[in-house]
């Protein structure tokens, strides 16, 4: 009744009650409570027909998509393991069923045994902590690539939607373009009625405006495709439009002076691939010293004739201090100390191979981002002075007849042209932004994904 009772409070005891996953690049070890019943994800409810803006698209995403569910998953068997390292604090019983013939002497016969022992681990020179260690190094590592999967699936979900935003710009100056083309047709066609113009005038114009509608015809494919990218990365296939607004987080992300990446998951990973190499380097240290537990056994003798049966009683206790240090090993223990060394090293070149990794992408990534900022100007100046030269040359062609067709045409394509550029260069930038956020280990901020749970765990800054 005692070894049931002891067992029960093992098992009741705090350490084995369930630990809610909470992900905070500054605060790793905060908790928050979830019900083991929860489901870690579900599909996204479908998006209604309308307009979709970029935080609503992320939104959608992050909540379904099976790479974030991957990698919660992972975080909670590193979870599991946590609480397996540190069952080594505490006692381990177990049953032993013993059945055999004894041929000590002459009275040798058969024998049963039903054993009950336990063992409590008193002094190990540290070797449940830094199983415990590793274990927690190894969730900490699965935490920050629960980060790094939520800022991955973001980062694309907002960069298709920039796509989405960047083909919807150019459709309606596709269109533009066609109701441009379509008025100088007209006019040709009027003078062609008049006598003022030929027929090869109208010609040009008419082929001219089928140029305009096969360029529209590849702005839609590349509208559908990249809306189609969206609903997979959003796990949706009803249609919607984007909204073109870009939030005011996005807008000014590549403008940080003194950028801070110690919230970024992968120079997360690396440090935790350090704790998890200090972790395995001091095990192989602890491993080289004794063990000392107390150990206890209760032998219940079930067979009346056992050989020992007059020299023992049918229940038989022990209570010991068992001590057990390595000897010799064939050199494993040097061996694996050595490795570890070699491993912590390499952990700390990983780790600043990590921040100059990012910290790279980043200021590239500024530096274009500058770049563009600075042409945005130049070309929105360059597609006013080519409106107006358009419109000039049209007053000119129809009344004083001192422009020729072509000027039109050129001039119709031009303006096109320039709003072509205007409109990748202003997308081309909002992209590099994204980048700039997610080499920050910012975008979770700028999408408004910090204090959300996010299929099972709770997002922290």
């Amino acid at each position: 009744m005692a070894l049931l009772t002891l067992v029960m409070t093992l098992w009741l005891h705090p350490a084995w009650a369930q630990i809610v996953d909470v992900v905070s690049p500054t605060e790793m070890q905060a908790e928050a409570i979830r019900s083991p019943e929860e489901p870690y994800f579900s599909v996204t409810d479908s998006i209604a027909p309308g307009t979709l803006d970029l935080i609503s698209a992320v939104h959608r995403a992050v909540e379904w998509h099976p790479v974030i569910s991957e990698s919660v998953v992972a975080l909670q068997r590193e979870r599991e393991n946590v609480r397996a390292a540190r069952a080594g604090y505490f006692p381990q019983i177990g049953v032993n069923f013993v059945a055999g013939r004894d041929t000590e002497d002459d009275r040798g016969g058969d024998g049963h045994v039903v054993q009950i022992y336990a063992s409590q681990m008193l002094y190990d020179f540290g070797k449940v902590s830094s199983e415990v260690d590793l274990a927690m190094a190894d969730m900490q590592r699965s935490r920050a690539v629960v980060l790094q999967a939520i800022d991955t699936v973001a980062r694309d979900t907002a960069q298709a939607a920039i796509e989405v935003q960047r083909y919807q710009a150019l459709l309606q100056s596709a269109e533009e373009q066609i109701e441009g083309v379509s008025a100088i047709t007209a006019l040709v066609q009027m003078r062609s009625d008049r006598g003022a113009s030929s027929r090869s005038d109208v010609l040009q114009a008419r082929s001219r405006m089928e140029a305009a509608r096969a360029s529209k015809q590849r702005v839609e494919a590349e509208l559908n495709r990249w809306r189609s990218t969206l609903q997979y990365l959003m796990g949706s296939r009803d249609r919607f439009s984007m909204s073109m607004e870009i939030p005011d987080a996005i807008r000014h992300a590549c403008e940080v002076v003194s950028p801070e990446i110690s919230a970024v998951p992968e120079v997360l990973i690396a440090e935790a691939a350090r704790a998890e190499a200090m972790a395995r380097l001091e095990e192989a240290r602890a491993g080289a010293w004794p063990t000392l537990s107390l150990d206890a056994s209760v032998n219940n003798y079930l067979d009346q004739q056992y050989v020992d049966a007059r020299a023992l009683d049918q229940n038989e206790s022990a209570v010991f201090l068992n001590l057990s240090m390595p000897i010799y090993q064939g050199g494993r223990i040097s061996a694996n100390k050595a490795s570890g060394v070699h491993a912590l090293r390499a952990a700390d070149a990983a780790k600043d191979a990590a921040r100059v990794s990012v910290m790279q992408a980043l200021l590239a990534a500024q530096e274009e981002a500058s770049g563009l900022s600075r042409s945005l100007s130049i070309l929105n100046s360059r597609e006013r002075a080519i409106a107006e030269t358009r419109d000039l040359y049209r007053k000119q062609y129809s009344s004083l007849g001192t422009r020729t067709l072509l000027d039109l045409l050129n001039a119709e394509q031009e303006l096109h042209q320039a709003r072509q550029e205007k409109n990748n260069a202003r997308y081309d930038l909002s992209r590099l932004q994204i980048d700039c956020l997610y080499n920050l280990g910012a975008l979770r901020r700028a999408f408004e994904l910090e204090g959300r749970e996010i299929q099972g765990v709770e997002v922290l800054p």
